[in-house]
């Protein structure tokens, strides 16, 4: 039943991809992030969908009467630079992972073949909108779904993503929860029935349930950073404070004795050999960064070569004291997205990296500030809520490897049409 579900649901999206060029693109992120392959078992796993969607999205833009007009920006051109980094770095990389490293660099080139359909393509408020349903219909409404099954397990359930997802692992998914929060709360405030309006309400709660409940530190510290942050940029302090100081004032006697042990071990994090691990694995990427100006290509610490070359000495490196590496210690991955970055594509990679988000948040407080003077209102609440977003990214990603992140470069690619939109109006 599930397989002719999936299928009758490919249909309609393939029919829709070819009229509207918009679609495909809001299909396409859908399919990455909501995995329907994964909700099935039987005929409908040997499509090969998001592959399709794509060819189709191209096929109908290149037929798509009145394209928007291209203008070259320079986060454009500094993403150019660093896939041009991350090619150099994979033909010179010394890893022995090498058919894993060019299989990342091929995964590293859709994204950003992503983030070229949305700038290519979308160019209306019901495009950017799309696209934003399709987001909090593929993660939240996951999220939403684990949030209720944590409630009902009064907290035994462990939130975590479906295996073989891009976000299985729990970490990453509290990551990708974190940074649709505020796409859902731009949708509250847009949508004009009220049914609805109360379900997105609902469903972003349950979504703060979710990131709760995938019992991961770093999701926890961004939820907080995302809140605080939310509430300093927002327009409505007092009430929003009270609102998350009675929200805590109820959760808390709720909340289960392990769930509290697992966040108290953020204080001790030093004595975690969890976060030991990692501290090698950020020592092993400055030294890996060091010695090599492009670094050792993608998955650059999970190389044995690499590994068992730069643990030794590492007790004391960079002033930071940890236990020696044993050596039954296996490759661990950089659990950081700029460690991350920095062990794969080199102080010149990161430091494009950098600028781009960077350039992000000052391009959406720069079209937030715009909007408000033209009185664009949409613009200017999706630019601000989406530097929430990238807050949230900035924070939860510095303990974990979702540096190539897909949601991220498309949110990059709906700041260049939010930027083109206000500057155009």
């Amino acid at each position: 039943m599930r397989d002719i579900a999936v299928t009758l649901l490919f249909i309609v999206i393939i029919y829709y991809s070819l009229r509207k060029p918009f679609i495909g693109v809001s299909a396409w992120a859908w399919i990455t992030f909501a995995f329907p392959a994964g909700w099935a078992w039987g005929f409908s796993n040997n499509f090969r969908m998001n592959f399709t969607v794509v060819i189709l999205t191209f096929f109908s833009y290149l037929i798509m009467k009145n394209k928007p007009k291209l203008q070259l920006d320079g986060i454009t051109v500094l993403i150019v630079f660093l896939w041009c980094i991350a090619l150099f770095s994979s033909l010179f990389s010394a890893s022995l992972l090498t058919e894993i490293v060019w299989g990342k660099f091929e995964e590293f080139s859709k994204v950003l073949l992503l983030y070229f359909a949305v700038i290519f393509i979308l160019y209306k408020k019901i495009h950017v909108e799309t696209l934003i349903w399709a987001i909090v219909l593929s993660i939240s409404s996951y999220a939403g779904m684990e949030g209720v099954k944590f409630l009902v397990s009064l907290g035994g359930h462990r939130v975590s993503g479906i295996q073989g997802y891009l976000l299985a692992d729990r970490n990453d998914l509290a990551v990708a929860i974190n940074m649709a929060l505020p796409l859902v709360i731009y949708l509250i405030g847009e949508v004009k029935q009220h049914w609805l309006r109360i379900g997105l309400i609902c469903l972003f709660v349950l979504n703060i349930v979710a990131v709760i409940g995938t019992y991961s530190r770093g999701g926890f510290v961004g939820l907080f950073a995302i809140a605080l942050y939310f509430i300093i940029r927002s327009n409505r302090k007092l009430l929003w404070s009270a609102i998350v100081a009675t929200s805590l004032a109820i959760a808390v006697p709720y909340i289960p004795n392990e769930w509290t042990q697992r966040m108290d071990t953020v204080s001790t994090a030093q004595e975690d050999n969890s976060f030991i691990g990692r501290l090698w694995a950020w020592k092993i990427s400055v030294k890996i960064a060091n010695d090599n100006v492009l670094g050792n290509g993608f998955f650059a610490t999970q190389d044995p070569l690499a590994w068992r070359i730069y643990k030794n000495g590492i007790e004391n490196f960079a002033g930071v004291h940890t236990p020696p590496v044993p050596n039954s210690a296996k490759p661990k991955a950089a659990h950081s997205i700029y460690f991350q970055v920095l062990g794969d594509l080199g102080y010149i990679g990161l430091a494009l990296y950098l600028m781009i988000l960077l350039g992000v948040f000052l391009r959406l407080n720069q079209v937030a500030k715009i909007a408000k003077q033209k009185g664009i209102e949409w613009c200017g609440n999706l630019s601000m809520l989406l530097t929430v977003s990238l807050v949230g990214y900035g924070v939860t990603g510095a303990s974990v490897s979702l540096a190539y992140f897909d949601l991220i470069f498309a949110f990059v690619g709906v700041s260049y049409v939010l930027r083109h939109r206000v500057l155009n109006d």
